[in-house]
């Protein structure tokens, strides 16, 4: 298991290297922008302060929140409201696709499941090796920011960036668990793209839909987008995102464990 677990990281590092450091670049941008926009912080209230409440909900922050202009203010706005979140998901869905449906269509599953490994163990050490990629990228997104703000001298928060990393890795692995499911289902790229990516792209919408109309306000319920935004940054962590997260990883991890073992994989 152990074996499959390193090869399959070894084929899957290029994604995960680039968005990482994708990642950390924009990072190292806004960390290095931050004390000049710190001077102009109160000129920057003024003009949030004009702006409709859930349009800046939307976009992880509040005009009070800006006017008190920290690093964390600006990366709730910037990095933690829409593009961790999105890089997350899309790694999360192609990492999984790779995993299990891919190699159904291009029929190199056969030639795996011929090797002495039952089929629950290549489903599990597939998956743990996209969980170990994924937590890794979550790593670099969100502790780096640490020696990042240690190297301009801008004040930070510790604490804030490990329950970035707790949290943005159940978020990330529920997206990664949930598409995984899919992928354990079928037997093309695209319908993995098209469901998972359909589904959670619609979460995305719900959300953002939820946070510009009140009477919908209830709809960000059923995002995972919800339980991760830029409020772990202001609030801390909500322990019903926790159960959240959690439940789906667990659920659809095992409801996949059980389709994959039973199905006809030539279908």
């Amino acid at each position: 298991m152990r074996s499959i677990i390193w090869s399959t990281m070894k084929e899957r590092k290029w994604p995960i290297i680039i968005y990482s450091v994708v990642s950390v670049l924009l990072l190292l941008l806004y960390v290095s922008l931050f004390p000049g926009l710190q001077s102009q912080s109160k000129q920057l209230g003024e003009v949030l302060k004009s702006m409709p409440a859930g349009l800046l909900k939307a976009l992880g922050s509040s005009a009070d929140q800006l006017s008190n202009f920290t690093l964390e203010a600006l990366l709730a706005s910037k990095q933690f409201s829409v593009v961790f979140q999105t890089m997350a998901a899309i790694l999360a869905i192609s990492i999984a696709v790779n995993d299990l449906a891919a190699e159904i269509e291009r029929g190199t599953i056969e030639f795996l499941l011929s090797q002495p490994v039952s089929r629950l163990k290549l489903y599990f050490s597939r998956f743990f090796s996209g969980a170990i990629l994924l937590i890794t990228f979550t790593a670099f997104s969100t502790i780096s920011v640490i020696p990042l703000a240690k190297m301009f001298n801008v004040a930070y928060q510790a604490n804030v960036y490990f329950m970035l990393f707790f949290v943005g890795s159940l978020f990330a692995l529920a997206c990664y668990s949930f598409s995984y499911l899919i992928s354990a289902l079928s037997s093309t790229n695209g319908r993995v793209f098209g469901i998972a990516g359909g589904i959670i792209g619609y979460m995305y919408i719900t959300f953002i839909v939820s946070t510009l109309k009140e009477n919908l306000d209830k709809l960000k319920f059923v995002s995972f987008f919800h339980y991760f935004s830029a409020d772990v940054i202001y609030n801390g962590i909500d322990k019903l995102a926790i159960w959240v997260f959690v439940l789906t990883i667990i659920i659809c991890t095992t409801v996949g464990a059980v389709i994959f073992q039973r199905r006809d994989i030539s279908a």
